[in-house]
């Protein structure tokens, strides 16, 4: 009998639904000027008609991955808030696309104990995060003496999305806004330098998203 070749169709047209965001943000030495500390505008052209059809004006969005290292000859960075530094395990990537997927609940002060702030209303993800090095200016984490690895390398925030993708809006076409939370404090934090001024950006910041196109229904 003759072997039969066949494509599954549907699968096809699904794969074209899904489109692959990836977005590099250098806020140091004023490349990202006029952003604001933290908040970063990122436009989202419509990569095929689909992204610009009324026929699809919801999607299912999830952060992949970030990578979050500080400038070039910063070698010591941390996460801040604008006015202090602060050591965080997990950030939250925070897009403001309208979702009705997603909630938190930050407790962080004694009036909060028990019921918490609630935030709804826009995409959420929480990213567990990993201190890697990553080398400094010359490629290497080892000292220039004796090849000893010392540790003096920059190092990078790292994360993978938790969870599966959220029903949101649909982002192409638009100018969106992305910041990093903590799932503790409802403020806005972003990478400084620790031997520097706590208010100052550095940060450099890497990060993939998968969205999907959904039909209306």
């Amino acid at each position: 009998m003759e072997s039969i070749n066949s494509v599954n169709v549907l699968a096809i047209d699904e794969e074209r639904l899904k489109f692959r965001v990836i977005i590099g943000i250098a806020a140091s030495a004023g490349a990202a000027v006029p952003q604001v500390a933290g908040r970063y505008k990122v436009d989202l052209p419509p990569l095929t008609s689909f992204g610009n059809s009324n026929h699809y004006n919801q999607t299912t969005i999830t952060c992949d991955g970030v990578s979050c290292t500080g400038a070039v000859g910063t070698e010591e960075c941390a996460w801040s808030n604008g006015a202090a530094f602060s050591k965080l395990g997990a950030v939250q990537v925070v897009l403001d696309t309208p979702s009705s997927g997603t909630l938190s609940n930050k407790q962080f002060t004694a009036a909060q104990a028990g019921s918490g702030q609630v935030n709804i209303g826009r995409f959420q993800q929480l990213l567990l995060l990993q201190l890697n090095k990553v080398g400094n200016t010359n490629g290497t984490t080892e000292s220039s003496v004796g090849g000893k690895d010392i540790g003096t390398g920059a190092s990078a925030w790292q994360g993978e999305g938790l969870g599966d993708p959220i029903m949101s809006a649909n982002p192409f076409g638009k100018t969106i806004e992305i910041n990093f939370k903590t799932g503790v404090a409802d403020e806005v934090f972003f990478l400084g330098d620790a031997r520097g001024a706590a208010n100052v950006d550095i940060g450099i910041y890497n990060l993939q998203f998968t969205i999907t196109m959904v039909p209306n229904k």
